[in-house]
């Protein structure tokens, strides 16, 4: 399954195994904003969706990048992206 295919009810179980810890956390703005910070991951709104990427040490292209309809489940499907692959 693709990481963009994931829906809101999956993420807290994928995002624990991504993060290699045995607890499914919270999904909420404390964790979201320290993997942006700790990942340097980066978020942009366009119109109704929310954008999150990682761009890595090369700056002319994404690594990463996961569109959603909200922030949170953009920034937590571009660190599973990060961390396990596109598929999983």
């Amino acid at each position: 399954m693709k990481v963009s295919e994931l829906n809101a009810n999956q993420l807290p179980a994928v995002l624990a195994n991504a993060m290699k810890v045995k607890n499914v956390p919270e999904l909420n703005w404390d964790l979201c904003g320290k993997l942006i910070e700790k990942e340097k991951i980066s978020l942009v709104r366009s119109y109704s969706r929310w954008t999150a990427f990682y761009v890595g040490p090369r700056s002319d292209s994404k690594e990463v990048e996961q569109t959603a309809d909200t922030a949170i489940e953009a920034i937590v499907k571009c660190y599973i992206e990060k961390k396990l692959g596109n598929e999983i």
